[in-house]
């Protein structure tokens, strides 16, 4: 009889061993970290690690008929940003047609001016400009277990960033009560922000029609539920100081990928404590669903500093002087905006975003993200 087993016994043997094989390989940390990646992968958001671009702004100004006597436009000069050491946003040219009347500072910001004489009947004035940028992704690897608490907030922000101002009205009584619900005594900064982002998610909802220029107060968004991007950073905003955390409005532009175009946007930065000192500053999109996430497809032209005052002014770079009795009732002069896209290259380098699941699973979010348009 043969030493070696039969045909019919070495199947079960060779089953077994590699069996054997399958499962020491399972247990190699490499081999786990690449099932592990495999599995997850449809449930992870990658952004592109940076993203270098150049749009066109068109602010056109129209007689639409009548007579303007004369008017004024400005505008920030794109600013260089960096946080705790991210360089986020770079600016590599820009230009303008036609010139500026003026540039100079204005409450600590480089300002553009136009100012013009005047126009009637058909005519109009288009003011260009033309950014040309190199934008970085920023994901803040961040959680309550290395959040301070809001005792641990920098004054200057708690000086600047927690009353009222403008449309982020935190005093009213409905904006105190829903944050504390939101919140229910909640001290550590990284959970309040998580908390009131889960809310907003899952409650306040994207109109389906585009609203005016004019943002929605926070007291107005939480009447109705309803609020595009910047109406939405406003009520964060408030709900987030009505909680002892600073928060204030950026506000720029985003490039929509699906419709390839830009179209205004806002925002939210805040800060967040560390327990091993010093902080971060983070930004917060509810509607793209960009929690402590910079993605590259946006530049930021204006950051609020906390002065009702000079949000208002960006808001409202428009100042015309015109012939009442030229126009029709309910007629005026008009002001648009337009952006094209001339060149936009997102980097082969993708930032994979983790933690996006567990995030959206336990704030019973949708995952979709939502179109955005400011106005």
């Amino acid at each position: 009889m043969s030493g070696f087993p039969s045909r019919k016994a070495a199947g079960p043997l060779i089953a077994i061993v590699a069996i054997v094989l399958v499962l020491v390989l399972l247990l190699t940390p490499m081999v786990q970290s690449a099932l592990f990646d495999l599995i997850t992968s449809p449930f992870h958001k990658k952004v592109p690690a940076s993203v270098s671009f150049e749009v066109e702004r068109d602010v056109i100004v129209s007689a639409n008929g009548g007579t303007i006597i004369n008017f004024t436009l400005d505008a920030p000069v794109m600013p260089e940003l960096n946080e705790s050491g991210n360089h986020m946003q770079s600016v590599l040219n820009i230009s303008y047609s036609p010139e500026p009347s003026s540039l100079g500072p204005r409450y600590g910001i480089d300002w553009t001016v136009w100012h013009h004489g005047g126009l009637s009947g058909d005519e109009s004035l288009t003011v260009r400009m033309v950014y040309q940028m190199h934008v970085e992704a920023v994901v803040w690897d961040l959680d309550s277990s290395l959040s301070a608490n809001v005792t641990d907030l920098p004054q200057d922000l708690t000086d600047r960033y927690l009353m009222d101002e403008w449309k982020i009205i935190v005093s009213d009584p409905l904006v105190q009560s829903t944050a504390s619900n939101i919140v229910k005594g909640e001290t550590n900064v990284y959970s309040i922000l998580s908390a009131i982002n889960g809310w907003m998610v899952a409650h306040i909802k994207y109109p389906s029609e585009s609203g005016l220029a004019d943002p929605s107060s926070s007291v107005q968004t939480l009447h109705s539920m309803l609020g595009d991007c910047d109406d939405q950073a406003i009520l964060f905003c408030a709900l987030a100081r009505a909680s002892g955390v600073p928060a204030w409005l950026q506000l720029g532009a985003l490039y929509d990928t699906n419709a390839h175009e830009w179209v205004g946007h806002g925002w939210v930065q805040t800060y967040v404590p560390l327990k091993a000192g010093g902080g971060e500053k983070v930004t917060i999109d509810t509607v793209n669903r960009d929690f402590m996430i910079w993605k590259p497809n946006r530049f930021a032209e204006f950051t609020d500093d906390g002065n009702g005052e000079h949000l208002y002014d960006y808001y409202y770079s428009f100042n015309c002087a015109y012939e009442p009795k030229s126009y029709s009732a309910g007629e005026g002069p008009e002001y648009t905006e337009e952006y094209r896209s001339l060149h936009y290259s997102e980097s082969t380098d993708k930032i994979r975003v983790d933690g996006f699941i567990q995030f959206c699973i336990k704030n019973q979010v949708d995952m979709e993200l939502a179109l955005v348009k400011r106005f």
